[in-house]
């Protein structure tokens, strides 16, 4: 099958997994990455000028005009490419004359695949853009727009990819010696994380991500803040090698989970989350993963798995086991093309008792 994929495709970018899991199974994957690429200004001024370069063709790709010009690259892509049966948008990306375009032009079937909380949707292009399905990783964002919107609305969750994320089963201490922690996290240092891991001192605790905003005031948890990124199996790493991983989900993460879930089981780690509905469908609290309800049930409950090695060890393992079995790419991609063939309605909304 022919497949346009258009997102973002730099380390651990969700269009990334998309393409490189399609090809994996065998589809022809053609690749559009959208927005702001890296140019001079980022090599010479390295972060200032990616932030710089960002913020100028984010304000500028709202005028029509200028709008044109960005999408031309892709309007020249298909036409050297060719047509693309189905089409899957990795973000809110696209406008509604832009979607109605690939269809009618190309006529493949267009859809979104949505990674984030109900709070990135921004704009909301999609709302009101002719897809033939979108697809979101909350199940309070399918549960809102259901009924709503008259494009069919479907849960997928988020979930990892096995050759990005798994690590051989026996890793030397050498190999982890570099990230051996009590406790650790992988992501962005924005507000809500550092104000998060600010309240967990007294403890070993690393910081892997992105660094904060120029304006953020980051308290203790810069301490904590190993100040670079990590990806790809080093990630993996970082996660395997420290006792305890704590997933602090965004608080407009309302009933869903997001990829970490899957990457730090995955990994073969044991895993703290903030509990959230739907988190019982996916794995298996107290078995697989260990979920608590703020800070102060966190911390009791690190002082406890901190000593209770055997107990953290077999959960990862069950956690592991889980993530390899119901939570891979390939089974996602799989869903979403048999749901667009019409033998699927994308993944099963969990039972959720909201009085």
């Amino acid at each position: 099958m022919r497949v346009l994929v258009i997102g973002k495709f730099c380390s651990e970018a969700f269009g990334l997994h998309i393409s490189e899991t399609l090809e994996s199974m065998g589809h022809q994957v053609t690749r559009f990455e959208i927005g702001h690429r890296v140019g001079p200004a980022t090599k010479v001024f390295g972060r200032f000028g990616e932030k710089a370069g960002r913020t100028i063709y984010d304000a500028t790709d709202q005028a029509p005009v200028i709008r044109s010009i960005h999408m031309r690259r892709l309007w020249d892509l298909l036409e050297s490419a060719g047509s693309p049966e189905i089409a899957i948008v990795s973000h809110d990306f696209l406008w509604p004359r832009e979607v109605e375009r690939i269809k009618k032009t190309y006529h493949a079937q267009v859809v979104v695949w949505f990674p984030d909380a109900v709070s990135r949707i921004g704009q909301g292009y999609l709302l009101n853009a002719p897809y033939d399905a979108l697809f979101f990783k909350d199940p309070f964002i399918v549960n809102r727009l259901r009924g709503v919107l008259s494009v069919p609305v479907y849960y997928l969750p988020e979930c990892h990819n096995p050759v990005r994320h798994v690590l051989p089963p026996l890793l030397t201490d050498e190999e982890l010696r570099p990230y051996r922690c009590d406790v650790t996290t992988a992501g962005g240092m924005h507000s809500y994380r550092v104000a998060f891991f600010s309240r967990l001192g007294g403890y070993d605790v690393r910081l892997w991500g992105t660094p904060p905003p120029f304006w953020l005031n980051g308290g203790a948890a810069i301490g904590l803040y190993q100040g670079r990124s990590v990806w790809d199996q080093e990630k993996a790493k970082a996660f395997r090698a420290a006792k305890i991983v704590v997933n602090n989900l965004h608080y407009a993460e309302v009933w869903g989970l997001n990829a970490k879930a899957f990457e730090v089981a995955a990994a073969g780690a044991f895993q703290m989350i903030d509990w959230r509905p739907g988190l019982n469908q996916l794995f298996e609290d107290g078995k697989e993963v260990v979920s608590f309800r703020g800070i102060d049930d966190l911390r009791c409950k690190i002082d406890y798995y901190l000593t209770h090695g055997e107990e953290r060890a077999t959960i990862a393992n069950a956690g592991m086991q889980r993530a390899l079995r119901d939570h891979t790419y390939q089974l996602r991609l799989t869903l979403l093309l048999d749901t667009l063939a019409g033998n699927g309605k994308g993944y099963p909304m969990p039972h959720i008792d909201e009085k």
